[in-house]
């Protein structure tokens, strides 16, 4: 996440101020919501991943909330089951250096169909990005770390469970800038109101691409990249399962 404050309070002053296909693009997807009497469809909707500060915001958050989300045409690689999940992604697309004004924290993040996306989720999980030098853990730069926040507390333990098992340097932080246990924010709109977050360093995400820029990332991502992706998204699989969803 950038320092400072925000440039603009809501995506609604920032939709109203900038330009979609210029200064930003964004993409979604929604899986079917069917409904008939006497009729038993499985919901598809239980699962939302978002990265609210992708592009050139938090770079390296868009690919990882994809691939995370099951959608990876385009990448070098995917995941190593087929399920696909919910997503929401705000790219930031001005040039480099000067995104940073793009950035809406995620309790001010009003965009409709995002909050839409997350309401109708009982497990949301967000990709944000933080500073080598941001965690109070911090060595310096350099640092590479995932820490886990949000308000559910559960989806949390099993992340970093699984994380660390995976050999990553993943923990539940309460350091009250990073934590995301904010009601207001969106992550944390769902039916149970409580999701999870990572604020993933820059050296963590820059060591899961060959070539960490917009163009090459998809195609450049790594052996770690996807054993991430993998501890992640079975993460969410066990999590399903206890929740009985």
């Amino acid at each position: 996440m950038p320092e400072g404050d925000d440039f603009y309070c809501s995506m609604r002053q920032l939709y109203a101020n900038e330009t979609e296909g210029t200064n930003y693009t964004k993409e979604w997807y929604r899986h079917r919501w069917r409904y008939e009497t006497s009729k038993n469809y499985p919901d598809e909707n239980t699962t939302c991943i978002m990265a609210p500060h992708g592009g050139g915001i938090e770079s390296g958050t868009t690919e990882l909330a994809l691939a995370t989300a099951g959608f990876t045409d385009g990448f070098n690689n995917h995941p190593a089951a087929s399920e696909t999940y919910d997503y929401f992604i705000f790219n930031g697309t001005n040039p480099t250096n000067q995104n940073g004004k793009l950035h809406v924290t995620a309790s001010n993040f009003n965009d409709p169909a995002a909050i839409e996306l997350v309401q109708r989720s009982v497990i949301s999980l967000a990709f944000h990005g933080c500073t080598d030098e941001q965690p109070d853990e911090s060595t310096g730069i350099g640092y590479k770390a995932c820490l886990i926040g949000g308000r559910d507390e559960n989806f949390k333990d099993v992340l970093e469970i699984q994380l660390t098992g995976a050999g990553f340097n993943a923990y539940k932080t309460k350091q009250e800038s990073l934590n995301g246990d904010l009601r207001a924010n969106i992550i944390n709109r769902n039916k149970q109101n409580a999701g999870a977050q990572f604020e993933l360093t820059t050296t963590f995400r820059k060591s899961l691409y060959g070539v960490n820029n917009r163009k090459d990332r998809r195609t450049s991502t790594n052996a770690d990249f996807w054993l991430f992706v993998n501890t992640i998204r079975a993460s969410i699989k066990q999590h399903r399962i206890l929740l009985a969803i």
